[in-house]
């Protein structure tokens, strides 16, 4: 018992560290911690987590893709497997905000973890742009692509993404960035990270953490005079910062500004377009119950859906499309309604208090999660699907227990 004492201690340091590097470790991270907590509930009898709503709206969803939908699906046996495991994530988030994240202590050590692994990503990743190898040797992806200290996988910028907005929420909620210096702290934050998932080349994380500033922007000062100001003003420094970096390095800008214009304008005929046209017409012959969890690289196939010929489709790159497709239009309205129930529970007492930039914060790392405009990786990617737990777990930990900001 002690050594688990010692683990609950210490375990916030080293989960961002657990979940980002290297994905099979994420995964096991993910089980461990589920099946810990599970033991923990069964000991105390203690299973009153299992009676939130948003929690019996998952069940109900594992249920349909476990019974209807593994049932319809042209690879019953998969699709269960897919069903059933999917139950970790739910699991994995009620353990991070009943047990893991429960005192205050803890979060405020996973936040600094945070930032520790963050900055060091960061700057391994300006490192590799410079040079061409980061600081363990690993190369480039391509001219334009960076992976950091991922080795061969470019996704680095979305991690960039999303454990910033949770480092930020966390250094302002817990006012380690106060109202006094929240302004001037931004101006700096926020443009050095910007053109940190700006020369990774992902032009989906870029135009993510675009539009996160946005709504970020808005829980801003106490009028519309203050927001306008801000957003005015970061616009104004990123213009200047891209004008410049057009000069110095046209091929990155070309990739991270010219590239995502074209696609946005030219979206219908874009490979996303494609992707999402086939997507949309595999879901057409199935609409209610769908083909089957895990199975859309051969549902469209089947059905002789071709849009983008000779190209091998893994999967929607999108889960509002991706649900729709291989679990209808059933499924899609579960897992929304699942999702629905975790913002009511996280966000219901921050409007209560009326705190508008906290509001601001928390929406966003919901936004960053479950977009449905965004394109994301497989519903079943692992790694990413770590990082979107842990996301609802802290957002539920910080649900009603931290002072206004």
């Amino acid at each position: 018992m002690q050594a688990l004492k010692n683990t609950e201690k210490y375990f916030p340091y080293s989960l961002p560290f657990l979940l980002i590097f290297f994905r099979g470790l994420a995964d096991l991270t993910v089980l461990l911690v589920s099946l810990i907590f599970l033991f923990k509930s069964f000991k105390n009898n203690d299973w009153n987590w299992t009676k939130e709503i948003w929690f019996k709206y998952a069940i109900l969803f594992i249920f349909y893709l476990s019974t209807v939908n593994a049932y319809i699906s042209i690879d019953s046996y998969d699709t269960l497997f897919y069903a059933l495991t999917f139950l970790r994530w739910p699991i994995f988030a009620a353990a991070l905000y009943l047990w893991v994240f429960k005192e205050h202590a803890a979060l405020k050590k996973f936040i600094t973890s945070c930032l520790f692994v963050l900055f060091f990503i960061i700057f391994d990743v300006w490192i590799q742009y410079y040079f061409g190898t980061d600081i363990f040797g690993y190369d480039k992806y391509s001219d334009t692509r960076l992976t950091g200290p991922l080795r061969n996988n470019p996704v680095v910028g979305i991690f960039i993404t999303k454990y910033f907005f949770i480092a930020f929420t966390g250094l302002i909620i817990f006012k380690i960035i106060n109202k006094k210096n929240i302004f001037i702290s931004s101006l700096i934050l926020l443009p050095v990270v910007f053109f940190s998932v700006f020369i990774t080349g992902e032009r989906m994380s870029l135009i993510l953490f675009s539009s996160s500033i946005f709504l970020i922007g808005l829980g801003f000062g106490e009028n519309l005079k203050d927001k306008l100001f801000f957003l005015f003003s970061f616009l104004l420094a990123i213009c200047i910062l891209i004008f410049i970096f057009n000069q110095i390095d046209p091929q990155t800008y070309s990739r991270a500004v010219t590239s995502s214009i074209d696609k946005i304008y030219n979206l219908y005929n874009s490979d996303y377009g494609m992707v999402f046209r086939t997507a949309y017409q595999t879901w057409l012959v199935n609409p209610i119950f769908g083909g089957g969890l895990h199975q859309f690289k051969d549902l469209y196939p089947l059905y002789d859906i071709s849009i983008w010929s000779n190209v091998k489709i893994y999967h929607p790159h999108n889960h509002p499309l991706s649900l729709m497709a291989e679990t209808g239009i059933v499924g899609l309205l579960l897992f929304y309604l699942m999702v629905f129930h975790i913002m009511k529970r996280a966000i219901n007492p921050i409007i209560k208090q009326k705190n508008w930039m906290k509001l601001a914060l928390i929406f966003n790392l919901f936004f960053i999660c479950f977009f449905p405009f965004m394109t994301h990786f497989s519903f079943q990617h692992n790694w990413m699907n770590a990082t979107t737990w842990l996301i609802v777990g802290i957002t539920l930990a910080l649900n009603n227990r931290i002072k206004n900001v």
